[in-house]
This record gives structure tokens, sequence and C-alpha cells, in this order.
């Protein structure tokens, strides 16, 4: 099943100096090829807002309008020349985003052998020159701002900057175009999963919908044929099924996948943190059995739905999926010290797209530690390099994200119906 992902507004610019023009005959025009050459680095699944060559205070304040009334999500300012730092203060101007500043020259290198004039400086290898001044400036106006240095044809470092920034963007879209539900309550006495929904909002757009088992129970009776159809076959593409998980069994994941799907179109969800606490109702206990598997291809679809009603956990998984196109819950399973390596992992639900084979649905009596019990999905994360995301509060209320990178090794997974993997990390 497609799901739309929401595309990136971004605006873009490149700024230069008017003064260069008349002095330099054909300069403009070749900094606008080399802008028009940037432009090309953005792909179909972000909205682009240009604001062609800003070179003057006129300029930059329509720049500034055309960002403000297309809502940006985040502006990249190109360097092709020395420039002052007007026109991108100006731009900038009352505009709560990032800048990204594109130190981005045409050549990898000058040849000084060639430069005959200063024009063929000046409109060639000099983007560099403007950099100091600009980030001052953004410094002094309170301004959030990153650099990507590098030169324009063949620089892959410099494309996956940008790649990354417009992904960064198109998460901050999803938060303030969609909401995260809340589906029961967070787990009790995880005192960390404490949550001001006002602040997560006011910070990152992200609003919260409190949603109850029953939302999806009142789903099921309008789940037709053709969908149950539908997600039936998803179900057989996506996991392998012991000999011993009847037709049936299936059949009732298809049906409950169809109405977890309702209840996330129903509320324009880009999440579904979720926790069944207490005893099972009768009218539950089938939807919470299948939730993992159901969750499991929710989760490969793009929508997170991290266990334990934790909501920071859901807007950090987010993020990582759409940036690196995967992204499961995880904790700190345990230690071993004879191959310094930690295994991670967490039961329930699993992002399948981490897989480096189909994962296994299993039957469990109970979900340890939670209420019910029905279907687990294992599956088993490639090797290779891999990141830990997660957003926490400090004592004043900030929010902070925290990251470690290390690395999925070959070895023996518990089977425990778990994702789980050995990882090692780095100093």
């Amino acid at each position: 099943m497609g799901r739309k992902i929401a595309r990136a507004k971004v605006g873009v610019l490149a700024v230069g100096l008017a003064a260069y023009w008349p002095q330099f005959k054909g300069m403009r025009e070749g900094v606008l090829g080399h802008y028009k050459s940037l432009l090309g680095k953005f792909g179909d699944d972000v909205e682009i807002f240009d604001a062609g060559l800003v070179d003057s205070i006129e300029g930059a304040r329509a720049a500034e309008l055309l960002f403000a009334a297309n809502d940006v999500d985040v502006v990249f300012g190109h360097l092709t020349t020395y420039a002052t730092s007007e026109p991108l203060m100006l731009a900038m101007g009352r505009l709560d985003v990032s800048v990204v500043l594109l130190n981005v020259q045409s050549v990898p290198a000058l040849d000084v052998s060639k430069v005959r004039g200063i024009g063929d400086w000046l409109g060639v290898a000099i983007s560099c020159a403007a950099l100091p001044e600009m980030t001052a400036t953004l410094l002094r106006t309170g301004k959030r701002f990153d650099i990507v240095t590098g030169y324009l044809v063949g620089d892959a470092l410099v494309d996956r900057r940008i790649d990354d920034w417009c992904g960064a963007a198109a998460v901050r879209r999803t938060l303030r175009t969609s909401s995260i539900g809340l589906l029961g309550r967070p787990y009790p006495g995880m005192t960390d999963l404490a949550l001001d929904e006002t602040a997560l909002f006011a910070r990152f757009g992200a609003y919260v919908r409190h949603l109850n088992w029953e939302d999806a129970a009142n789903q099921l009776p309008n789940v037709t044929a053709g969908e149950r159809a539908q997600r039936r076959a998803a179900i057989a593409e996506t996991f392998e099924i012991p000999a011993d998980v009847e037709a049936s069994a299936l059949d009732e994941i298809a049906g409950v996948l169809a109405a977890f799907d309702r209840l996330v179109a129903a509320n324009g969800l880009c999440a579904l943190a979720n926790h069944y606490e207490g005893a099972v109702a009768a009218e539950h206990a089938g939807i919470l059995a299948a939730s993992n598997p159901a969750f499991s291809i929710l989760m490969r679809e793009g929508i997170a739905c991290p266990v334990e009603g934790d909501m920071k956990v859901a807007l950090a998984m987010l993020a990582l999926k759409r940036v690196a196109g995967t992204a499961t819950l995880a904790e700190l399973y345990s230690m071993d010290f004879e191959n310094d390596l930690l295994i991670l992992g967490h039961s329930g639900a699993a992002d399948v797209s981490i897989g480096s084979k189909k994962p296994v649905l299993k039957r469990t009596d109970v979900f340890h530690g939670k209420s019910g019990g029905g279907f687990l999905t294992q599956t088993y994360p490639q090797p290779g390099p891999m990141t830990l995301l997660s957003l926490t509060q400090g004592a004043n209320g900030d929010f902070r994200f925290v990251a470690a990178e290390g690395e999925i090794v070959e070895g023996p997974a518990m089977e425990l119906g778990d994702t789980n993997c050995r990882v090692r990390f780095g100093l």
C-alpha cells in the first residue's frame, strides 16, 4: 500500500554582488549558469521556490515574501561569488527556518595559470570569501544555519548533504501537517516518557492525538473484502510464515492491519505510538494479538509505531526513516565483553525494511511485561553501519537529539521472536 510522503517546501536563492556585473562582462550570466546547475541537484521529492539571483535590497525583500507566502521548510543560499551579507539577511528576515549556506564553487580548483583577469577568479571560485560575513550576520540575527562546502560537478558529498537537508525538511513538513497518534497510554512507571505535548508542538509542530483501542475496534466492521485481500497479500509477501499459522489467523491480521490503515487515514497520522494497559477486553484480544505484524508493515510504509506509547521515539523514528530509509525501535539488550559489542533489539513490531531476509512471524503466549499475547515479528538487521537516534529532554525542558554510530556485525541472534542484532561501537 503506497503512502503519500510529505514533500518538503524548499526555498533557494543565489547571492551575488550587483557592483560586479557592469565591471565584468558575462560574469552575471556565468554565475547564473552555475546556479542553474546547482538547482539540478534537487530531486522531484521536494517542491522548489526559486528566488533567483538576489543582489539588491528589493530582490531580497521579494525573496522573503516568496518564501514566507509558501511556508518553506528550509532555505538554501548559493554563494555564487563574493557578496555582502545584506541580501541574505533581508531575505531571511522574519523567517523561522534554517538556512543552508552552499559554499559551492564551480570548479574543484582554480587553474591559476589561466587566470588572466579578476573576472576569471571572481566568477569562478570565490564563494568562500563571502562565508565568514554571512555566518557572522546569521549569528547576530539569531538564525539557525549550516554550511555545505565543495564544488559543483562530481562532488558526492555536496549532493549527499543537500539530500540530507531535504530529508530533514521533509520531516519538518510531516510533523507540521500530520499528527502523532497515541493509542492507549504510555507504559506506567517509565518516567522518561512523560511529555509536555504543548512543548512538543511548540518546538516541532508535532500534534498528539489521543486514541483508544476502541477506535481501532470500531474500524474493523468498516474493512472491505478488497482491503482485507490486499493486506492479506502484503502479509504473505512480507513474512516467513510458519506452517502452524492458520489461514484464519492471517486473515485476522489482515483485517486488523486494514483497520489500522483506516485509523491512520481518519486521523491524519504520521505515527502511532501504542500501549495496552490492564486486562485485555474480549473485543480487543484479536486486535492486540495481530498488532505487531500489522504495525511492522505500517513501519515499512513510513508510519512510526513504537511500543510503550513513546511519542519522543516516534519522532526520532520518523526522522531516521525519512533520512536513512529504515527505522526500528531498539534498546540495549546485553553486553558482550568477550567480543567488545552490545546486543540491541526490542520485542514486538519492527520495521521490516531493516532486514536482510524475510522476517518471521512467531507466536507467544504473553507479550513480556505487557498485556495480552499473540504474534511477534523477528527481523534480521543487515550487517553494516547503523545509527541510534533518540529524542530526550533536559532539566529545563529543552529537547535534544542523542545519536550514536556503530556497526552491526555478523553473529547469531537470539531466536525469541524479538528483533535483535550484535553492534560494535567505536570510542
